[in-house]
């Protein structure tokens, strides 16, 4: 290969070069310091971030506090708490099965106030239900009254009034009345008397009441306090409640969740007959954060090891490999102490640096190894060998750890806290494993390597020798990898963004679920849109125009249940109330008419019923059945039927006059007569009231979302909650993914830029990425594997990884000055290692049952696969091919003395089958002039075989 003066080379035109050889040299000199310093480090590190290192586990933690949307959510959190609802469902094949488990759930849940708060499985308006009669109508109201005026006798205690020929007698003299509208009510009357007297008299065992119905609004309200929360025709139940966290904990409601799901399972094995199961969004996040934490914790760990593994299989030898392991071992340790510092906690997204760090952090180590490994066997000082190493691929090093590092960095200038936090921890977590890489990792290498042979160092892989035969024709390699890039990149018209969460979660995952079915099959979900009206009135009207809108199913709220106050309402109750003061508990014998009195009666009857009535028609039929009946029966047996009728009659008034009595108190209900749990999920601190608006679609589909979301807006502006919550966020955090990869292609080329001092190189440089970006959205595509927001990382990280390919193949292109360039032994392996290895770190993510995390691993594996492929293929066929006819000016070259090549057969002594030039009586040494650094060492090695050939032997200069 042709060469030049060696202060052209890439190395040398660096401005790191030299402080990279500085550092070394200073390393070198002071390994045991430098090592017991950076050991010391990573202790305190570890111990400062066990002590303060804090963990926030909310979603609400990843958003920017200071956007609109979030600040209405943190409003409502003032005034109604931050605690979700935990849901327990239980599920029978009838209803009768389901109460009595609600009950025992409600029983023991209640009594667990450790661990648990706000338990509600029922209205429990029992106190409300004792003022009914604050929302009875005012029509309705008036009408009871006057029927209580009517019975003022009995109520007096003439109960006489109400036996059977008095209450005929009593129609008849209504139908005397000219009034049409009272002949039509006593003709009610009368057919009701007839119907109840002929069913009595026939014995057929329908028991007809005759009375008037009880009041519908009255029967409802009666009711209040004996209705559950249901579902499905009562054959799904619910039991709400909340948390009480441990705030020292990563999972802050973990705990307090065993402990519910062991009284679940307690409470199933005592009711087989019942399905329990538990959702709701604290569960379901605690159960994300938990699966994600040890799918993580794995990751870590197989991850670890698998580098390791591949990259002592690729270095072929056990010492220096497990020696940059151990750096970045150091080196992550570090980093805990840097977030402890800069950040101070982690989040959901930032609990992930960890595998970023080991994928991304051992390339350092890799690309140092490789090259010292190569320059070893040239050099016979190891001292030499890494200061040199640090001088020749230090710094593309440098700029690959700086691009990459830039990548993360960039994304602290986005608005979702979230990825600027991840960012931030990530970005500095490489610079940290860096410095580990200049310090750590030459101190190490030089304290175990000074006293060993350089011929027995192990050999790297070598794979350009793979990718030569390909670089014979570059022009066509070129165009066909051009094509196979091109043709996979249309497979990105086919890419879409999926912002269902549930499809991020653990298959099978009980919460989940649980959820699937609630929105399949009933009306309640565990996500609904939050409204707070500042008064009663404006809750009412805006409910009502909830309502009537497409995309809701139902509204929740109790401000309905508490009515204005209003004096004459609560007068006209309380009159109500001192009318039904003194009733007995049991109605007295009522005296019975002879039969042929009560005959008398209805032949009368008979006679002043209207002729042209329907009703009237239908009472005079009945009238003329009860009077045959009543001429054949005889005297004791109807004395028998019509004390029974007419004390069941009696018994019935009575029981209504009771039952009026119990929902007639006169004061005006308000929230203290609500319970607790319910209050504190409906009535804020300030007396404002919230409305739950419950979408009627699939929520967790964006499309069904974006209506639900903009349809409540339409009605309340500042209407909040987890939907909005979640729409707006996934918005934001997928366009803060998109700005942070713009921001950081624009600050990578700039340092790209003052490191090649090169803009056609530092595009070049991007070459990979670019590319390599196209084919993984391609094959994404292709693969129907959408863009979601777990796996949207892959941006940056695949712009990290691509461009520090591209930096290195282009520092290797700079030190070459041949006609045609061919990409070098160690530039290529130490590419291949580190896409491996970061193809390991994230790629055991796919053994995650988190879908979010596993395909987060399966595209970032798919992405470093594309940029493996750009980096190692195609941009070094565009580089031969521009360089096929490159001129090259050789300098003059010093002639060389007569030598005698001499075969040394291979073998532990010689492992690689090289040559030996020895002279015949003196071998000088000669200086290495060349200009590609894996030619020939810095300084010539010459040296005989010793007589007992176990090793080289130097030869002196002759004079």
């Amino acid at each position: 290969m042709a060469s030049g003066s060696p202060d052209e080379t890439a190395a040398d035109r660096s401005m790191l070069a030299i402080p990279l050889a500085e550092l070394t040299r200073l390393v070198i000199r002071n390994p045991v310091t430098v090592i017991v310093l950076g050991l010391l480090l990573a202790a305190v590190s570890v111990l400062g971030t066990a002590k303060s290192l804090g963990f926030k586990t909310s979603r609400l933690d990843l958003i920017n506090p200071n956007s609109n949307y979030n600040q209405l959510w943190l409003e409502y959190l003032e005034q109604f708490g931050a605690d979700d609802d935990v849901v327990v469902v239980v599920e029978g094949d009838d209803k009768d099965d389901v109460s009595p488990v609600l009950e025992a759930l409600y029983s023991r849940l209640s009594a667990n106030r450790e661990s648990f708060y706000a338990v509600l499985h029922e209205r429990g308006l029992a106190n409300v239900r004792a003022k009914a009669l604050h929302y009875v109508p005012p029509d309705e109201l008036a009408e009871m009254e006057g029927k209580l005026v009517g019975l003022e006798p009995v109520l007096n205690g003439n109960w006489e009034a109400i036996s059977f020929d008095r209450l005929l007698w009593g129609a008849n003299q209504r139908l005397l009345i000219d009034s049409p509208q009272q002949k039509q009510a006593a003709a009610a009357e009368m057919n009701r008397l007839a119907d109840g007297l002929l069913h009595a008299l026939r014995e057929d065992g329908d028991d007809a009441s005759i009375w008037d119905e009880p009041n519908e609004s009255l029967s409802v309200m009666s009711q209040l306090d004996s209705e559950y929360f249901t579902a499905n025709e009562g054959r799904m139940g619910f039991v709400l409640l909340r948390l009480v966290k441990n705030e020292s904990s990563f999972s802050q409601g973990g705990e307090a969740i065993r402990r519910l799901r062991g009284i679940i399972r307690n409470v199933q094995d005592d009711h087989p007959e019942v399905r329990i199961g538990l959702t709701g969004l604290p569960v379901m996040e605690n159960d994300e954060m938990e699966g994600s934490q040890k799918d993580m914790i794995l990751s870590s760990v197989l991850s670890l090891v698998g580098v390791a593994v591949l990259f002592i299989a690729g270095f072929g030898g056990l010492r220096h490999p497990l020696l940059a392991v151990g750096t970045l071992i150091v080196g992550l340790a570090w980093s805990f102490g840097f977030v402890t510092v800069s950040i101070g906690h982690l989040n959901i997204l930032s609990v992930s640096f960890g595998v970023i760090l080991i994928g991304l952090g051992i390339d350092f180590g890799i690309h140092y190894v490789a090259k010292y490994l190569q320059l070893r066997e040239k050099i016979g000082d190891s001292g030499e060998a890494l200061i040199e190493t640090s001088r020749s691929v230090g710094p593309g090093i440098v700029t690959g750890a700086a691009t990459t590092s830039i990548a993360f960095f960039t994304a602290a200038l986005t608005e979702f806290t979230g990825v600027a936090e991840l960012g931030v921890i990530a970005g500095g977590g490489i610079l940290v494993c860096l410095v580990g890489a200049f310090t750590l990792l030459p101190a190490m290498i030089v304290l175990g390597d000074r006293s060993r042979n350089r011929y027995l160092m192990p050999h790297p892989l070598r794979i350009d020798g793979w990718i030569a035969p390909m670089m014979q024709a570059p022009r066509a390699t070129l165009l066909g990898s051009l094509v196979f890039c091109l043709f996979l990149a249309t497979g990105a018209s086919k890419l879409y963004y999926d912002h269902n969460l549930l499809n991020l979660q653990a298959q099978d995952l009980e919460s989940v679920e649980w959820e699937k079915k609630l929105l399949e099959e009933t009306d309640r979900s565990v996500w609904f849109a939050l409204s707070i009206a500042s008064s009663r009135q404006e809750l009412i009207a805006r409910k009502e125009t909830f309502e009537k809108l497409s995309h809701v199913d139902h509204v929740e709220e109790i401000a309905s249940l508490l009515p204005p106050d209003d004096e004459s309402r609560s007068a006209q109750i309380l009159r109500i109330r001192n009318r039904l003061t003194n009733l007995p508990e049991y109605p007295p014998t009522l005296p019975i008419a002879p039969a042929p009195q009560l005959a008398q009666v209805l032949a009368q009857s008979q006679q002043l019923l209207p002729a042209d009535d329907a009703t009237a028609m239908q009472a005079r039929r009945r009238i003329s059945q009860a009077r045959e009946l009543l001429r054949t029966m005889p005297q004791a047996h109807y004395e028998a039927i019509m004390r029974s009728l007419q004390q069941r009659s009696a018994g019935e008034m009575l029981t209504q006059m009771h039952s009026l009595y119990a929902v007639s108190d006169p004061t005006t209900p308000n929230v203290d007569d609500f319970p607790e749990a319910l209050v504190t999920r409906f009535v804020g601190k300030n007396n404002q009231y919230l409305l739950r608006i419950y979408p009627n679609g699939d929520i967790w589909d964006m499309e069904s979302l974006a209506d639900f979301v903009e349809e409540v807006q339409s009605v309340d502006a500042q209407v909040t909650g987890q939907p909005l919550q979640t729409y707006y966020a996934s918005r934001q955090m997928q366009k803060s993914y998109i700005h942070a990869a713009i921001y950081s292609l624009l600050a990578v080329l700039m340092v790209l830029i003052l490191d090649f001092r090169s803009l056609r190189h530092s595009l070049l440089a991007l070459t990979p990425v670019g590319f390599g970006s196209a084919m993984l959205f391609g094959i994404q595509g292709f693969m129907d594997i959408p863009l979601n927001p777990a796996n949207m990382i892959v941006l940056p990280l695949i712009l990290g990884i691509g461009i520090d390919d591209g930096v290195h193949v282009l520092h290797d292109f700079r030190c070459q000055s041949g006609r045609r360039y061919r990409i070098s032994a160690s530039t290529a392996t130490a590419v291949l290692i580190t896409s491996l290895t970061t193809m390991i770190g994230f790629g055991s993510l796919m053994l995650a049952d988190h879908q979010g995390l596993q395909s987060l691993g399966r595209v970032l594996t798919i992405g470093v696969t594309c940029c493996l492929f750009t980096s190692l293929i195609l941009l070094p066929a565009f580089l031969s091919t521009i360089t096929g006819n490159r001129k090259i000016e050789e300098p003059p070259r010093k002639p060389k003395p007569e030598a005698t090549r001499k075969r040394i057969r291979p073998g532990i002594f010689d492992p690689i089958g090289k040559e030996a030039v020895v002279s015949q009586e003196t071998r000088q040494s000669e200086p290495f002039s060349g200009t590609d650094p894996e030619e020939s060492p810095k300084s010539g090695a010459s040296g005989v075989v010793s007589s007992d050939k176990s090793l080289i032997v130097p030869v002196r200069r002759s004079p």
